[in-house]
């Protein structure tokens, strides 16, 4: 009677998929907090994008840098004392040469004047991750023609 216990008790299979999503349970934790990060970071560099963006489109209509770092704080959506936001006027002259303005091109050439906005922060993942640093540093930058 005994013996006949312990078969039943050996061939048993009830608590197999409890076992196997106790093996599996700590990947896919670590998978979806992966996934997670990955948001956050995409999420930040279409953050920074949007706020280098919004600065250089401010600067090209005012012609005018003065009041960039405002503007730009109050696109960003979220804690803007990291980030760096730096912002250039560059010239270029026809023949494709680039330089800090004003600039003369020469008396048959022509200009034209571009502003350049950087923004850039440090952003760090959740949980470190092997062969990624603890810090990512985020750099974008946004063109555009002034006149």
């Amino acid at each position: 009677m005994f013996l006949n216990v312990l078969k039943l008790y050996f061939k048993s299979r009830s608590g197999a998929s409890a076992v196997e999503f106790a093996l599996l349970a700590p990947l896919l934790i670590l998978m979806l907090i992966g996934t997670v990060d990955f948001g956050f970071f995409t999420m930040e560099r279409m953050r920074l994008q949007n706020t280098a963006a919004a600065a250089a489109d401010y600067v090209a209509r005012a012609k005018d840098d003065t009041n960039v770092q405002t503007v730009a704080q109050e696109s960003y959506a979220g804690d803007f004392s990291d980030v760096t936001l730096t912002s250039d006027f560059v010239c270029m002259c026809s023949d494709g040469s680039e330089q800090t303005c004003p600039v003369s091109c020469g008396a048959s050439d022509y200009q034209r004047r571009y502003v350049s906005v950087n923004a850039s922060r440090t952003f760090q993942p959740l949980i470190m991750y092997p062969g990624i640093p603890r810090n990512l540093d985020l750099s974008m930058s946004v063109r555009m023609r002034v006149d």
